[in-house]
């Protein structure tokens, strides 16, 4: 067995490197310790990017968490008619499925799907260097109790397996994690820049060059837009993307 220490970031060259790295995680050759619950994966366009939710790069006037509660308020009053009523009676339910409508959370993506999280890293057409897929592993005292106590007060950041609320974490085999705001530092602070992750945490870079085969190769393994935002939506992207 091989634990992960500070040197965390792999060079993956192609597709088929990745499936036998990830083949070689999953059978215990790369792992963090023998206390893991879970491993979870997330795709991101560009490596220079901080594992930290979308919230923590907003510029916010004023105490955080009055700012947050706020949002989240006017999200139920304004959108009350749009939500499931059995959405809005549970509040972890509630972030989630905000979270998955673009509105800025607490909440980090991320699957259990390695597949998914690559597709992820390579969907969207910017322009960058290198792409990464991140691993991270759990432990079962990093497992969120949804039962009970709020997404927006846990003590740690903690992953948490929502329910089905929507067909698009079905369709990815969604998971979040919910982070934890520092008051006295005023933010968020990036799993990657916590000492308590670093063997918790594996990256996988790609280069940007492989993008196009990368995607052909997914597609051909029925992981595309269209199977994992199955909606019209989704499908229009697929077919714009296929008739390039």
């Amino acid at each position: 067995m091989t634990t992960i220490s500070e040197d965390y970031i792999f060079p993956i060259k192609d597709f088929e490197e990745f499936l036998v790295t990830i083949n070689a995680q999953m059978s215990g050759e790369i792992e963090s310790s023998n206390k893991t619950e879970l491993t979870l994966y997330r795709g991101q366009g560009n490596s220079e990017w901080r594992l930290e939710p979308k919230i923590a790069r907003t510029s916010i006037d004023g105490p955080f968490m009055i700012y947050e509660r706020e949002t989240i308020d006017e999200f139920i009053r304004l959108g009350r008619s749009l939500i499931p009523s059995h959405v809005l009676n549970n509040e972890w339910d509630l972030l989630a499925f905000a979270q998955h409508h673009g509105l800025k959370t607490r909440l980090l993506d991320w699957t259990t799907n390695p597949l998914v999280a690559l597709w992820f890293a390579f969907n969207e057409e910017i322009k960058v260097k290198t792409r990464s897929v991140w691993v991270m592993f759990i432990e079962k005292d990093e497992l969120a109790d949804t039962k009970s106590g709020s997404p927006l007060s846990q003590p740690r950041t903690a992953a948490f397996k929502p329910n089905h609320i929507s067909q698009w974490i079905t369709a990815q085999s969604g998971w979040f994690t919910t982070h934890k705001y520092l008051d006295r530092a005023k933010k968020f602070n990036p799993l990657d820049a916590q000492s308590g992750y670093k063997d918790k945490l594996v990256r996988f870079d790609f280069k940007n060059l492989q993008r196009e085969r990368i995607l052909r190769t997914l597609d051909i393994l029925g992981i595309n837009s269209s199977s994992l935002f199955p909606d019209v939506d989704g499908l229009a992207a697929y077919l714009n993307w296929k008739s390039r």
